[in-house]
């Protein structure tokens, strides 16, 4: 299992980052489309929404089978178009594609909806409503990422936000496993523990600090260098970042572990070894990500 998670930490970390590293430069060259980020964004939501129509067919057996894919791709074009048009890049090649995006992900949707309600009579409302929401759900939080990247810190800010979870997962992982101790939620998911919950609090509230007390770097005032984040955020606001993401991470991870409990199923997918499917593994940014958005934007607006 450790060796499982070790090989997908060392092949998805470079390409996440890459990624962001990516989006960094295309902008540097004038382009405002955070295409790169959005990428992310629809690869996270889209293959968590396929495994939430998995949970629920297991629920419900006649329920449609990627109808959450749909569902979770719709707010985050929708965000990316929105921040296009504030930026005025409405005619470059991303309005396009969210435009396409939306209606493709709405009209999938709308049809297979209406024809299972029509098939069936009725009787496939309830598990309809259920993949909507929860697939809007996943898109709607997902999408603060490509928000955090419309701040003045760009991808500083979305790479801090997963370094917190990533070290919210593996402290509390590792945690558990050493002090061992009472479960956190039995009844939802009783191999967490608390000593596990602890560890993972306290390792954001350090990597959080961690990050304030790095030295600024000579980058350019308006694209900062990664380890600028100290100088452009105060200390409380870190602090207060970390303990969010400790938190929420781990709410979010409950929530999606009640989640698999009431479909009955033990993982969510075996896409990532070590981890299970892409629910398991970003559970626990969905809660945190429009948090740590709302505290970005309230802190910058203060330090100015």
């Amino acid at each position: 299992m450790l060796r499982q998670r070790l090989a997908a930490a060392a092949l998805g970390l470079p390409m996440l980052f890459l990624m962001l590293w990516l989006n960094w430069f295309l902008r540097r060259a004038g382009s405002p489309d955070d295409l790169p980020v959005l990428i992310i964004v629809l690869l996270i939501a889209g293959a968590s929404g396929l495994e939430v129509s998995k949970v629920i067919k297991q629920r419900y057996p006649r329920a449609h089978p990627v109808n959450g894919l749909y569902a979770a791709l719709i707010v985050p074009f929708f965000v990316h178009a929105i921040g296009l048009d504030v930026t005025g890049g409405e005619h470059n090649p991303g309005m396009l594609i969210d435009s396409l995006g939306i209606v493709a992900a709405v009209m999938l949707l709308g049809i297979n909806i209406y024809a299972d309600i029509e098939h069936r009579k009725g009787a496939g409302i309830i598990e309809n409503l259920i993949v909507l929401a929860t697939g809007l759900y996943l898109g709607g939080t997902l999408s603060c990422l490509v928000l955090l990247c419309r701040t003045p810190l760009h991808e500083i800010a979305v790479a801090f936000l997963f370094v917190l979870i990533f070290g919210l997962d593996t402290a509390a992982y590792f945690g558990g496993k050493h002090f061992g101790g009472l479960p956190l939620a039995p009844q939802i998911s009783p191999k967490k523990t608390i000593s596990g919950s602890v560890c993972g609090l306290l390792a954001t509230i350090a990597l959080a600090f961690v990050f304030k007390a790095m030295p600024a770097g000579a980058g350019a005032a308006d694209v900062p260098a990664w380890w600028n984040l100290g100088a452009q955020l105060p200390w409380p606001a870190l602090l207060w970042m970390g303990l969010s993401a400790g938190i929420l991470g781990q709410a979010g991870d409950l929530l999606e572990s009640a989640f698999k409990r009431w479909g009955g199923v033990k993982d969510s997918g075996t896409i990532i070894p070590g981890h299970g499917g892409f629910l398991d593994r970003f559970d626990s940014l969905f809660l945190a990500a429009p948090v740590c958005y709302l505290l970005f934007v309230l802190f910058l607006q203060h330090a100015r």
